[in-house]
């Protein structure tokens, strides 16, 4: 058996929810909350301490994508959807609202679990994604600070592009700061001066 997970449910239909919820307790999973609707789900203090976010919906509206939208914004979720009925238009708006895993007419008490597992493991390979993007965004924009910073100290220093680098760098060292927040300071005095 795996790593028992905290669940959200989201379920309009009560017979169906208690079917799943077992299904779920069957494999040694705890449904935290459940829910009717995913009105509600933003500003659930279980979504904090939930694994999954599971949601059975007939027919998913625009609503439950924003709500899902919101959720990925805040508090990123694996997010399983089994839905009764979809087209083209609707299997995009849950790529789109960080639906993880996305059944059409198939909810089968023993093909749950490993929807989960592959949806959890979308999730994780997603965020590593997001992150190694935002780190790279990151690199680039201290990157750019430090150039502007480089060229307004050869400008107004008449110094080299090395000797502007040299500059920046003997400041971080002597004040204990990182290079680019020395590139920021540097840039934001030359904006007052300017």
């Amino acid at each position: 058996m795996g790593i028992a997970l905290k669940i959200i449910l989201i379920d309009e239909n009560a017979g169906r929810s208690a079917m799943l919820r077992r299904a779920l307790q069957d494999k040694g999973h705890d449904v935290i909350c459940r829910m009717t609707n995913s009105s509600q789900l933003q500003d659930s203090n279980e979504l904090t301490h939930a694994d999954v976010v599971i949601i059975n919906a007939d027919i998913p509206d625009t609503e439950v994508f924003a709500n899902l939208t919101d959720v990925n914004k805040t508090k990123p979720k694996p997010i399983v959807m089994f839905t009764e009925e979809s087209d083209t238009d609707m299997a995009n708006s849950a790529i789109k609202s960080g639906v993880n895993a996305y059944i059409v007419d198939g909810l089968e008490e023993d093909r749950v679990q490993p929807i989960i597992d592959v949806a959890m493991a979308r999730f994780r390979e997603f965020q590593a994604l997001k992150d190694e993007l935002d780190a790279t965004r990151n690199q680039l924009s201290e990157r750019k600070a430090v150039e502007k910073a480089k060229g307004l100290l050869m400008k107004h220093k008449n110094v080299n592009e090395d000797e502007a680098y040299q500059s920046l760098r003997k400041m971080a060292m002597d004040k204990n700061r990182r290079i680019v927040e020395v590139a920021e300071s540097v840039i934001n005095a030359f904006e007052l001066l300017g």
